[in-house]
């Protein structure tokens, strides 16, 4: 865990540039160009894949918020998973420390190259329960040759939610009938909430992880028309924002319960999607999964870059 701390400190302590392909398995392949200048943030701009409705560039600055997630990441990735060092290789032509996050039957759940001399995380892989990749981000060119020049061009600005929910306010909106689970199931733990006011009400973020994934679960009073197929006109707006990264297209699923639209979405292993909605809502028939919404948009939360 000690090398992991190193990689969260990274981001605050080391400037570099580069290049990114991150790969979203049943999707495809992105290419970013990406320029993070220690303190100040990071810039994105796509070479290739860019996802639709999106610019090509997103500037996400580093703001303390985004500093706090990744110690929180950290400490519910040791909470879930037991961290081994599984070897050493080499990314870029640089070496790197490999680190396994294993499940309780031993299987990979993720795995990550960090850079020796700098803890820079190289690769990162999130798997599945059969093994398989699921999502993965990887440098194919870097440079950690001094703060590299500011990038031309403004871009679009990536802007987390402002109004983060203390203790004392998430009490209030469940005493008010919102359900808002502190584990929605056994690997899932909120780290963060925030809420926004929109013209249909308001709209409630909430960021759960297990330490390699983070979901975002978006809530809003409403109901979706039909029978939870979660396409019509008449549901309520459920507002994702603008708190986004660079990471591909996310796993997505969508659903009402108890008077709420619920839309849960993140660069995870279906099952972590299909546990966190459980924990949200009352058994649905088998059907209603037949028809849930996979892999359209694109948002990932800032807790996630």
């Amino acid at each position: 865990m000690e090398l992991l701390r190193r990689t969260a400190d990274s981001v605050g302590e080391v400037s570099f540039e580069g290049v990114q392909v991150v790969t979203v398995r049943g999707i495809g392949t992105l290419t970013v160009d990406v320029v993070h200048r220690a303190g100040e943030g990071t810039h994105y701009r796509y070479t290739a894949g860019a996802p639709p409705g999106r610019g090509q560039e997103v500037m996400v600055g580093q703001t303390p918020p985004l500093m706090k997630s990744d110690e929180l990441l950290l400490d519910q990735l040791g909470r879930t998973y037991r961290v081994t060092r599984a070897g050493e290789g080499r990314m870029c032509g640089r070496q790197a420390t490999v680190l396994d996050a294993l499940r309780a039957d031993g299987t990979v759940a993720g795995r990550i190259w960090v850079d020796e001399a700098t803890g820079l995380p190289l690769r990162r892989e999130i798997r599945d329960i059969s093994g398989r990749i699921v999502h993965a981000v990887e440098f194919v060119q870097v440079s950690l040759d001094g703060a590299p020049a500011r990038p031309k061009g403004s871009g679009a600005r990536a802007r987390p939610w402002s109004d983060e929910l203390s203790p004392g306010e998430l009490a209030q909106l469940r005493a008010d009938g919102w359900h808002i689970p502190e584990r929605p199931a056994w690997n899932l733990r909120l780290i963060r909430a925030w809420a926004k006011d929109t013209e249909s009400g308001r709209a409630v973020h909430l960021a759960y992880s297990d330490g390699l994934s983070v979901v975002s679960v978006f809530a809003q009073r409403g109901r979706l028309p039909g029978e939870s197929e979660g396409t019509g006109s008449g549901a309520a707006k459920v507002v994702t924002g603008d708190s986004t990264a660079m990471s591909g297209a996310p796993q997505q699923r969508m659903w009402d319960s108890g008077g709420f639209v619920y839309t849960a979405m993140g660069q995870a292993p279906a099952n972590l999607l299909d546990a966190a909605a459980e924990g949200f809502s009352a058994p649905e028939p088998p059907k209603f999964w037949a028809r849930v919404l996979r892999g359209f948009g694109y948002l990932s939360a800032a807790v996630t870059d």
